[in-house]
């Protein structure tokens, strides 16, 4: 049975265990990180720009070290389990855009798109090691999909 740590690791890395669940665990947390950031926006009715930027930070922290450690375990360099790049990726996409309906379906969307296309330089990131690389190459998807999305946002006149 494995140790406290190496749990704690795959319930970090798998994003509270979506990663665990057989299909698109990659697209199951980044419509679940979309939910919850529209539930957190719906019920304050803002989101702190401060706040989001933590919590980026510290999802993308924590996924360094935990996709590492599920890495080492499952002598994978990039296991799917291991969707808390998607959170964090999903997360920055979302970074001082409007959170309306459109921008959340948009965002989600247009994060995949760049997460599984990979144009340049995201496909390179990949092979930085360890929990990095896991990371990096989402990171730079939702840079891309946030940028597109207030592009988009900007000519709606948002």
């Amino acid at each position: 049975m494995p140790g406290i740590g190496a749990r704690l690791s795959l319930f970090v890395a798998s994003g509270c265990y979506i990663g665990l669940i057989p299909g698109a665990p990659g697209t199951y947390a980044s419509v679940a990180t979309t939910l919850v950031l529209y539930l957190v926006y719906h019920y304050s009715h803002r989101i702190v720009p401060a706040l989001h930027v933590s919590a980026v930070c510290l999802i993308t922290a924590a996924g360094v070290l935990a996709a590492a450690e599920v890495a080492r375990n499952r002598a994978d360099k990039d296991p799917s389990v291991v969707v808390a790049d998607e959170v964090a990726g999903q997360l920055l996409a979302f970074l001082l855009v409007p959170l309306g309906p459109l921008n959340l379906v948009l965002g989600t969307l247009l994060f995949r798109l760049f997460d599984i296309w990979k144009p340049f330089p995201i496909r390179r990131l990949e092979r930085l090691p360890g929990g990095v690389g896991i990371m990096a190459d989402d990171l730079l998807a939702g840079i891309y999909a946030n940028l597109v999305l207030q592009l988009v946002t900007r000519l709606r006149g948002g």
